[in-house]
């Protein structure tokens, strides 16, 4: 489907808050011969974000990270995210990124692929010929396997294969997070590396989710996988998680490989247990650790690793809509 012009001009600029995301629950299924893993998860928007804002009359294409330093321009996944929408559809000619970052980076939190979704999300509120969901969750995909889930208004969604077949369900009710952030990253690269040293020799473990015993569906699981080979992007079930059903199916088979190597990880995950969360523990790769409490602790967490930072923020039960700006 292609959608048509828009009638009236959309705008030249805008901005949107790219909302970080945590995994309730991941679980890796298998290796396949390319080396990539299948993987079940749970992903979950929290309020934590980064302002995204796009201007698109102007020359040239520019890009302003504040706040962290993401490396060099040409690997950022926002300006890697507005490129690709340019060579799509031939416009815009020129941009302005404006990255204001506190989203940290590489914790496991999304935030490059957070501002990648946001970027797309604004150049097609933008756009005079917008792309079609197909082709916008196209580009998604090529991204990274987050990005989908963050360019997408789910606030909660199970993610298949490789996290970027995206089935959206109704969000729980809102829970307080607390994040503690250590003072390093983990590369996801790494992370699969070392859960692939440590599981060589196990057999495919079996979905939990594509099952008739499961609450999605199973037709609902299968139509979403089958849907990726045609270029379709979020399917979606009317079945809620509860938070208790979240808890029953929560952990993340990478954390004890980076436990192992991390040790200081367990210990962030022990504190907030130990504070009453009943859902802690890593989010996607690493490094940073979240714990789920149905109210914020009046003490806080104490005695933090060395080094640890912590957050506070809440699941969210609604996606932040681009803002167009006059």
């Amino acid at each position: 489907m292609t959608p048509a012009k828009r009638a009236t001009p959309a705008g030249s600029s805008a901005r949107l808050a790219a909302q970080a995301k945590v995994n309730l629950f991941l679980r890796v299924l298998g290796r396949e011969p390319d080396g990539y893993h299948q993987l079940e998860t749970l992903f979950q928007r929290i309020s934590l974000a980064d302002d995204v804002a796009i201007a698109v009359d102007v020359r040239g294409r520019a890009l302003d990270c504040r706040g962290a330093d993401v490396g060099p321009m040409e690997r950022n996944l926002a300006w890697r995210a507005a490129t690709e929408f340019a060579d799509a559809t031939g416009w815009p000619n020129g941009f302005a990124i404006e990255l204001t970052k506190e989203i940290p980076v590489g914790g496991g939190l999304g935030g490059g692929s957070a501002d990648a979704g946001a970027v797309l999300r604004i150049l097609n509120a933008l756009a005079p010929s917008p792309l079609s969901d197909e082709v916008l969750f196209g580009i998604a995909r090529s991204l990274g396997a987050d990005v989908p889930f963050l360019a997408s208004s789910a606030p909660t969604a199970v993610g298949l294969l490789r996290g970027d077949v995206i089935v959206a369900c109704p969000p729980p009710h809102r829970r307080d997070v607390i994040l503690l952030v250590p003072p390093f990253s983990v590369s996801s690269r790494d992370a699969f590396g070392w859960y692939a040293d440590a599981h060589s020799r196990e057999p495919r473990k079996a979905s939990r989710l594509a099952t008739p015993a499961s609450g999605i569906a199973l037709a609902t699981v299968e139509a979403a996988i089958a849907a990726r080979e045609q270029g379709a992007t979020v399917n979606s079930t009317d079945y809620a998680f509860s938070w208790r059903e979240v808890a029953s199916l929560a952990g993340n088979d990478l954390q004890p490989v980076v436990v192992e190597r991390h040790p200081e990880v367990g210990r962030a995950v022990a504190l907030l247990r130990a504070a009453g969360a009943p859902l802690a523990q890593m989010t996607g790769s690493g490094s940073a650790v979240f714990g789920i409490f149905p109210n914020r602790p009046m003490g806080g967490v104490v005695a933090l690793p060395p080094g640890f930072t912590m957050l506070h923020a809440e699941t969210l039960t609604r996606v932040a809509d681009v803002q167009l700006v006059s």
